[in-house]
């Protein structure tokens, strides 16, 4: 999988000349011995106004100036949020249009590709309410999927999602799962 994961050349946004906000986030690998491979998710602090409050997410958030380069970014915004040293990624998936919203500046996410080999010890900030490892398998599995209905003054709608536990994981975060997916030839599950 790794192979092809290396060998993936992402879809990058083109650059555009409208004022965009550039974002990264970090999909965090471990595999136990003699287990099966996690994946790192958060859930986001409940903050008034935050679009994304309380919803699973990939460590991540938005470009610094100080940032050499995108993927600084993902390691800077996981350092941050999660405590976690991650290094160089290994791997890039496509980019993504983080808001549809017209009233929000466009928003760019790149997702990196990082992998540890000891479970670290997490120590999440003020952004996070809490931190879950998700085995790989489960997110595959026809179980995990089902049918979130959103429902906001401004937005609803019906969006096809993993639960795990209590998690919900769905929207950006769901579809760069289904982008992590494709490279590696697998396809995530629809609810019914």
């Amino acid at each position: 999988p790794r192979m092809r994961i290396e060998a993936h050349r992402p879809a990058l946004a083109a650059p555009t000349s409208e004022p965009t906000m550039l974002a990264a986030v970090a999909l965090v690998f471990h595999q136990p011995r003699g287990g099966e491979p996690e994946l790192l998710f958060i859930e986001r602090a409940r903050k008034e106004g935050d679009p994304w409050s309380g919803q699973m997410a990939f460590p991540g958030g938005r470009r610094d100036a100080v940032d050499p380069d995108i993927a600084a970014t993902a390691a800077r915004e996981t350092l941050e949020e999660v405590g976690l040293e991650v290094g160089s990624p290994f791997g890039r998936l496509d980019d993504f249009s983080g808001t549809r919203n017209p009233r929000v500046a466009p928003l760019v996410v790149s997702p990196f590709l990082y992998e540890v080999s000891e479970r670290p010890r997490l120590r999440p900030n003020v952004e996070v309410q809490s931190t879950v490892w998700i085995p790989v398998p489960w997110i595959l599995h026809p179980d995990s999927a089902y049918d979130y209905r959103f429902e906001r003054p401004e937005y609803e709608g019906t969006f096809p999602a993993i639960r795990y536990d209590r998690y919900t994981v769905w929207g950006l975060t769901y579809r760069i799962l289904g982008n992590l997916f494709s490279v590696l030839g697998r396809e995530l599950r629809s609810g019914e």
